[in-house]
């Protein structure tokens, strides 16, 4: 049994009354669960070197010295009164984090077009299916045309491949400059990715929901600290661009598309 810090935001999951899910995905660094919350569609067991997502509970383990290993795809999981169990894993609240929350954090001018030039110098290219999308919805913010925000909107959601497609990371970097500048979202952005568990991995539709309420990993929320410093932001977008294989650079492309375009 291992004991683990939990986020505050799945913390009414997690210490709530028990509840049964099941596992949707294991990597070397998280196991992913399927919650059956419309709210708060999943939860993540991870380990202490791993990326804080904000549905997390964080073990003190590294990878590879905790029980991660033993848990597959499809198992059966047991959470709530302040644990949760999936086969051999078996994790207790032992404390809590809070994930970081963007809301206000812009409050004077940004140099985005600096910033989107140095996001461009450093970050990977968007793949040649999704960077289209994006510059489409890119276009449709400022315009105030709803329906066809929606449907930009809804091409971008679960673009590209993986646990959390290019085109999501897009839309939270999005939704994350919408909460750092104080900019109401949308309601037409709001509408399309309420249905997010429908067009998109599960994890990765947890994630935007998070990311519509301002919640972030720590990375993402260093840089538009960063930012609103108005100190040199290249070692936080180091630190970004350090998370997953495209996912930080895809959410810092979302967060300079939301600077440079937001009305």
């Amino acid at each position: 049994m291992s004991t683990a810090l939990v986020s505050t935001a799945v913390a009414p999951l997690v210490c709530g009354p028990p509840r049964t899910g099941r596992v949707v995905a294991v990597t070397r660094h998280a196991v992913y669960v399927a919650t059956g919350d419309p709210v708060l569609p999943a939860l993540a067991v991870v380990t202490r070197d791993a990326v804080a997502v904000p549905c997390a509970l964080v073990t003190a383990e590294a990878a590879g010295a905790g029980p991660l290993g033993d848990v597959r795809a499809g198992t059966a999981v047991r959470f709530g009164a302040g644990r949760m169990a999936a086969g051999a894993l078996c994790v207790t609240a032992g404390g809590a984090w809070t994930p970081p929350r963007v809301q206000g954090l812009l409050h004077g001018a940004v140099r985005s077009d600096r910033f989107t030039e140095l996001v461009d110098a450093t970050a990977l290219p968007l793949t040649p299916d999704v960077a289209p999308l994006a510059d489409e919805f890119g276009r449709t913010l400022p315009a105030g045309d709803t329906p066809r925000l929606k449907a930009a909107a809804l091409a971008l959601l679960g673009a590209g491949p993986g646990l959390t497609p290019s085109g999501d990371d897009v839309l939270c970097g999005v939704l994350l400059a919408c909460h750092a500048l104080g900019r109401p979202i949308p309601a037409a952005l709001l509408d399309t990715v309420a249905h997010a568990e429908q067009r998109t991995p599960l994890v990765s539709a947890a994630l935007v929901l998070h990311a519509v309420r301002g919640e972030c990993v720590p990375q993402a929320a260093a840089l538009l600290r960063a930012l609103a410093a108005g100190h040199g932001a290249a070692p936080a977008l180091r630190g970004l661009l350090a998370v997953g294989h495209h996912s930080g650079s895809d959410l810092a492309r979302g967060i300079a598309l939301g600077l440079r375009t937001l009305p």
